[in-house]
């Protein structure tokens, strides 16, 4: 594995963060793209492992754990966060 990632993505945007789709339901400054997440899960974790993200963000990190078949725990203090991690996940259900 290289130190370097590319995670080739059509919709990203100049900031190369996320792309637009997946900022539809709402912004977080550090959004990170689900590609990004998606191998760093599968890199570090297997089918039924439990996820734990501290710092829950838009939470990016448990959809994709949900899609890989992780379970998934996400804490954050911005109750505006959380509700945008809850359209998220029921718009990717």
């Amino acid at each position: 594995m290289k130190d370097v990632w590319e995670i080739p993505d059509p919709e990203f945007f100049e900031s190369s963060t996320a792309s637009k789709r997946e900022k539809k339901q709402g912004k977080h400054p550090t959004q990170k793209p689900l590609a990004l997440l998606e191998r760093l899960i599968t890199a570090a974790s297997k089918e039924g492992d439990l996820i734990l993200d501290p710092f829950n963000g838009s939470g990016t990190t448990g959809i994709v754990a949900h899609r890989l078949n992780r379970s998934y725990i996400g804490i954050d203090n911005v109750v505006e966060y959380l509700e945008l991690t809850k359209r998220r996940y029921k718009e990717d259900k």
